[in-house]
């Protein structure tokens, strides 16, 4: 270890650009796994909320069940997409945006149970859902 040579200053400047670039490109890498499901998870509870809003009879059980199933595959790709790369999930951002979703489909589900076959509320919160995934996406694909 004793033989170091020295390093330029240009030569020093090009080595911590290449190393930004590299950290750079490993981040978003990583971080778009999670742009893809908050967008799809929002998407997929906003189409079903309004569908279970609107719906009634088989159709609502299946607006129901094809929510649910929906929900469950985007968790599961989710879970084999981030594998040994969760830490990120465990950020404050990433406990925030999982917040203001549940918020939000919080709300729209009240609208199902207590004011079915509204289609302003259903409409609403449906699409309140689907801003706020899409605000919270749009935050996370800065750079």
């Amino acid at each position: 270890m004793s033989d170091t040579t020295p390093v330029a200053p240009a030569e020093a400047q090009v080595l911590l650009d290449r190393a930004e670039h590299l950290s750079r490109s490993a981040h978003n890498a990583t971080r778009w796994p999670y742009i893809t499901f908050i967008l799809a998870l929002g998407v997929a509870t906003s189409m079903g909320t309004l569908a279970m809003g609107l719906t009634t009879g088989n159709a609502f059980g299946l607006a129901y069940f094809g929510t649910l199933t929906v929900t469950f595959a985007l968790i599961m790709f989710f879970m084999i997409t981030i594998r040994g790369r969760s830490a990120f999930s465990r950020g404050r951002r990433w406990t925030v945006y999982i917040a203001a979703w549940f918020v939000t489909y919080a709300a729209a589900i009240s609208v199902v149970i207590w004011a079915h076959g509204s289609v302003l509320a259903s409409g609403i919160t449906s699409a309140l859902i689907l801003l706020v995934t899409m605000a919270c996406a749009a935050r996370e694909a800065r750079p």
